[in-house]
């Protein structure tokens, strides 16, 4: 069976119903090729479309239906960041997992933040990325996850929480400092303890203590991500 395009054509064979439609954009074939075979072998996943370029990929967002979408940073005709627009403006409902070299220089523009689920660096392991899209997969068609696993927020003493929550709303080490009456150096310790539990460390920490305090309830509105 045959799916139709946003423009009214035909995107070749449809995703099974209740399966997740996968758009994988890596430029370098071998690994492309093989995080393909990952994803096509994990339970929930109907289909994979590969694209190597920002431009083949911004024509595959506006051809088919797509749930997820795992992209790239640094493509040879551009940045992946537009792929990720592109994602967002035809499926507003898709997840995106970023997957960069340098996942420590990514900055996440606010308009792109709720569709950014995860932030991988390539030198990961692969069972990092299997989780998080296994995670997309139960969060848009349900299911179980193979392995539970505790939220690890709630390891955190309530002093790194604080200081987690204060990094969410855009707040410098000395700010936050300020804010609880401690030293800067009592802020990078529990920075670090803190890096230690989630097992995140720069831009992917911003992200998560940013999401945190976006979908929690509170009188103060989090800070945008940093420029």
């Amino acid at each position: 069976m045959m799916s139709r395009t946003h423009k009214g054509g035909l995107a070749g064979p449809a995703t099974p119903p209740g399966q997740c439609a996968c758009l994988l954009v890596e430029d370098q074939t071998l690994i492309a090729q093989l995080l393909a075979a990952t994803l096509r072998a994990m339970p929930g996943i109907g289909s994979v479309t590969l694209a190597a370029t920002v431009a083949a990929a911004v024509a595959e967002a506006a051809e088919r239906d797509l749930d997820l979408a795992i992209v790239d940073l640094k493509l040879p005709d551009g940045d992946g960041r537009s792929v990720i627009k592109a994602v967002a403006a035809w499926h507003p409902q898709a997840a995106c997992i970023v997957l960069s070299s340098a996942a420590d220089e990514f900055t996440c523009p606010t308009e792109l933040a709720r569709h950014v689920v995860a932030l991988i660096d390539k030198t990961a392991p692969l069972d990092t990325l299997r989780r998080e899209v296994e995670a997309v997969v139960i969060r848009r068609f349900g299911g179980e996850p193979t392995q539970t696993k505790a939220d690890p927020i709630k390891a955190l003493r309530r002093r790194e929480l604080e200081v987690f929550e204060r990094i969410g709303k855009g707040m410098s080490t000395r700010e936050i400092a300020e804010s609880l009456g401690i030293s800067v150096h009592t802020v990078n310790s529990h920075r670090k303890a803190i890096v230690a539990k989630l097992r995140v460390v720069g831009a992917e920490l911003v992200r998560q203590a940013t999401l945190h305090v976006a979908i929690r309830p509170s009188d103060d509105p989090p800070a945008p991500w940093r420029r």
